[in-house]
């Protein structure tokens, strides 16, 4: 992929500078839902959550052991021969209440518990009240916070929650996406391809990665190269949905409806970036919502979700943008470079002789669209300056798990 590939390209935005004028424009706000605690992993809360009880109610002992009257061991360890189970002291494991008449625990390992019930205790036990016994309130609160406003459930959160007597959460609806793919040339998986149909692939993509963001999926069928249909259906989920997607028809050509259609019916924020794959990206303010035409090529629709529609649906849940895990590797080729686009590159990652990790760059332009998903790592060059050579050292972004590297 050389350079001159993206000559005359012109001024275009960036994608930082696309997305700073969509949010300046779009100020979403979200109704608050109430969902059980066992459904809301992954879930916005809409306000704080606050415990509604003590835990303890009123003790718990803060190990296994046995629970006494420490006022018996004021002069040391009494003689505990004669003592019952039951009536001089009582099993307390950890976490449980015991008898009111004992005030003090004693750790099982101080402890030997013989045939009948029969007590002794090790020399030099210090008892006094209080010992090993955890006070009201003092696993969680009544009142306390379990969960501030605005913050992705997991499930440690979900068990706090349990904990502190919560049963139900109110959290932010999730943000509903139309996904219109169109084109004339599509058919819909499991249909038989023809000479001149293509399998819509980015439907699942698109499916899969809104179920990722914590959005609501809304799938149309294939629409046509059709105006009227267009509009018709673009209405249809304008009325549905906080976001619309157009994927296809994006570009110049005969039947690419889809960018004129936004110029037609709202406020075009831009159409091209300064960005690629997917540099013919049109992104619009219709009816107070963002309507983003994706192009319709799968890694250009990829790039899409990644850097934009990802961020629209994090901004509408009040989240920073995604990241992914990254870590250093060394190029053993070339990167593309333009001062006028960045380039998102799909590597290959793998474990070097050394035990260092090394990218293999995978030109999208030159290899399938197969080989590009299956990079596991990726790279976006900057704006400017020369790109990073063979040899040199770049932080990628992981696209799988650094335990399923595999050595070169």
């Amino acid at each position: 992929m050389s350079a001159s590939r993206f000559s005359g390209l012109g001024s275009l935005p960036t994608r930082g500078e696309v997305l700073e004028a969509l949010f300046a424009l779009w100020h979403p706000d979200l109704p608050a839902e109430t969902v059980s605690v066992e459904d809301a992993l992954g879930r916005v809360t809409a306000g704080e959550c606050r415990s509604r009880l003590n835990l303890p109610v009123v003790r718990a002992s803060s190990g296994d052991g046995i629970a006494v009257d420490s006022e018996r061991f004021r002069d040391g360890v009494p003689d505990t021969s004669g003592w019952e189970m039951g009536r001089d002291f009582v099993r307390a494991d950890t976490g449980d209440d015991f008898d009111d008449r004992f005030d003090a625990v004693i750790m099982i390992e101080d402890v030997d518990i013989g045939e009948g019930g029969r007590l002794r205790i090790r020399d030099g036990v210090t008892v006094r009240k209080g010992d090993n016994v955890r006070p009201s309130g003092s696993t969680v609160r009544e009142g306390e916070l379990l969960a501030p406003k605005h913050v992705p459930l997991r499930p440690r959160d979900l068990a706090c929650l349990h904990l502190g007597g919560v049963w139900d959460v109110p959290v932010l609806r999730k943000p509903a996406v139309a996904f219109i793919p169109t084109g004339n040339e599509l058919v819909p998986p499991r249909s038989a391809v023809v000479r001149g149909k293509n399998v819509d692939t980015n439907s699942v993509l698109a499916r899969t990665s809104l179920q990722l963001l914590g959005a609501e999926p809304l799938l149309y069928p294939i629409v046509p190269d059709d105006r009227a249909m267009l509009d018709r259906t673009l209405d249809d989920a304008l009325g549905r949905a906080d976001i619309v997607i157009l994927n296809g028809g994006s570009s110049k050509g005969g039947e690419d409806h889809n960018a004129r259609l936004l110029h037609d019916r709202g406020k075009v924020l831009c159409h091209g970036v300064a960005a690629a794959p997917g540099r013919p990206l049109c992104a619009a303010m219709v009816e107070g919502k963002p309507v983003v035409n994706l192009p319709g090529p799968f890694i250009a629709a990829y790039h899409g979700f990644e850097w934009c529609i990802g961020a629209l649906v994090s901004y509408c849940l009040h989240q920073p943008r995604p990241e992914r895990r990254t870590l250093e590797a060394t190029l053993d080729g070339d990167l593309p470079g333009s001062d006028k686009i960045s380039l998102l590159c799909s590597l290959d990652v793998r474990l070097g002789a050394d035990g260092g990790y090394v990218a293999h760059p995978i030109d999208f332009r030159q290899s399938s669209s197969a080989r590009t998903a299956a990079a596991n790592a990726q790279y976006m060059t900057s704006l400017g300056g020369p790109p990073p050579r063979a040899g040199d050292r770049i932080v990628v972004e992981l696209l799988r798990e650094p335990g399923s590297i595999v050595r070169s």
